[in-house]
């Protein structure tokens, strides 16, 4: 892993839960088709990518550079991997919604399948319901938490307030049963 450091010329931003090509990118109509074992990752890249173009272009138009982002945690020495969180998501990075306060585990890691377009698209693997029950009491509590997190989001500048509704759409409050 290489990786460069912030400068007046440079922001890197990595993301947790996501892959090199998601739903979004390939569309419903292809998601539907392709049989990865697991369904293909299915986070809200588009949105992070969004407001990082955005911040982009108004820094090379004169105005403020984008905000610094924390990177992805990983292991010590010449083949770093990445540290997972006890539900198997990334630590560190800039955090979506669905990341912070998640009811699926979405990752850049390909599901069971061989085929070779899966190493590209990742997965999305519910969480199970006993694990749901522990992290998330209510269905309101759930839906607090998340709100609270597309704010935050919004906030640090690694999402639009222009796609707040985007991202509550990705919260899945039907997954949580209390």
């Amino acid at each position: 892993m290489v990786r460069q450091p912030d400068t007046d010329r440079f922001r890197l931003w990595e993301v947790p839960g996501t892959a090199h090509a998601d739903r979004h990118l390939v569309g419903e109509s292809t998601a539907e088709v392709v049989d990865c074992g697991v369904p293909i990752n299915d986070g809200p890249f588009h949105v992070v990518a969004k407001a990082a173009l955005r911040h982009l272009v108004g820094w090379v138009e004169g105005g403020e550079p984008p905000p610094e982002a924390p990177p992805l945690e990983v292991t010590e020495g010449d083949a770093p991997e990445m540290l997972r969180d006890p539900d198997g998501i990334a630590l560190g990075g800039v955090r979506s919604p669905p990341v912070d306060v998640p009811v699926r585990v979405l990752s850049g890691m390909k599901g069971p399948s061989n085929s070779v377009i899966c190493l590209l698209l990742g997965s999305t693997t519910p969480l199970p319901p006993e694990r749901l029950a522990e992290l998330y009491p209510s269905q309101a509590e759930f839906e607090q938490r998340y709100e609270a997190a597309v704010d935050e989001a919004i906030q640090a500048g690694f999402a639009l307030e222009e796609d707040r509704e985007a991202l509550l759409g990705f919260a899945h409050p039907e997954l949580v049963s209390g």
